[in-house]
């Protein structure tokens, strides 16, 4: 009898974790209008993911900022894109096999910018720099599916008070995700993904937002998520004919490389 009960239980807590879920409410980060979201700053003017290139996407009119972030060998979270040093800068070897004392001091942008390069910023010397109006997307580029540290480590900057803007964690990963919901539910996350085909899973790690890529949006996809109060952004979408089909379909962030005042 009493493992009967435990069963019954068990079931319902699955049932209600599955498909009795909310989001966290993001009415006071998104308006009317989508929301322009800076991709990597303004990296065709200045090198991506650093705070010269933040700052200027800010002084163009964004206030929203997307910034890519992995960790260190000694476990600094630096903005980058890339984990493979030699991809956009002058290093060698990977950024998790490299201690940040090195790190910091290799060049970022020398092939998109060979004259205007600059050092790998940490996450918080970006961040305590940026005015606190803005909202940061931060988004986490792990080696691979089961490697959460980074993810971790900026929850724990956001919990002790390190990072006061407006933030949403975002990331390709659903096991990070999974882990950040159920130790800070309150953390707003985002779900980047390339395709439909497996997105019944958010089911399972419970993002607050979708981030798809451009060509798979549909208004299905857009009002199916607001049914649930998920917000829907969108990647990378550069041409004003793109962002005014977005706006018609009522999405809530677009994320560009060029800001537009319509």
């Amino acid at each position: 009898m009493v493992s009967l009960v435990f069963t019954i239980i068990a079931i319902a807590v699955v049932i209600r974790y599955v498909f009795f879920w909310e989001p966290v409410d993001t009415k006071n980060i998104f308006g009317s209008s989508p929301l322009f979201i800076a991709h990597r700053g303004t990296p065709f003017t200045i090198p991506e993911n650093t705070l010269e290139s933040f700052k200027n996407a800010i002084n163009t009119g964004f206030e929203a900022i997307e910034v890519d972030v992995c960790s260190t060998k000694d476990k600094a979270v630096v903005c980058s894109h890339n984990i493979d040093l030699e991809r956009e800068t002058n290093g060698q070897g990977f950024l998790n096999e490299t201690n940040y004392e090195k790190a910091r001091l290799m060049k970022t942008g020398i092939y998109s910018h060979p004259r205007k390069t600059i050092e790998i910023p940490t996450l918080y010397d970006v961040i305590k720099e940026l005015p606190q109006n803005i909202l940061v997307n931060i988004e986490i580029k792990p080696a691979n599916l089961w490697n959460i540290g980074t993810a971790v480590r900026v929850v724990k900057m956001i919990k002790s008070k390190k990072i006061n803007q407006k933030i949403i964690i975002s990331t390709f990963n659903p096991v990070a995700i999974l882990v950040m919901k159920l130790f800070t539910p309150k953390i707003i996350t985002g779900y980047l993904f390339k395709s439909t085909k497996h997105l019944w899973a958010v089911n399972f790690f419970h993002p607050d937002c979708l981030h798809p890529e451009g060509g798979i949006v549909s208004r299905a996809l857009v009002n199916q998520a607001h049914k649930r109060g998920q917000a829907v952004n969108v990647w990378t979408i550069d041409s004003r004919p793109g962002k005014r089909w977005l706006k018609n379909l009522n999405v809530d962030g677009i994320i560009t490389n060029y800001y537009s005042s319509d």
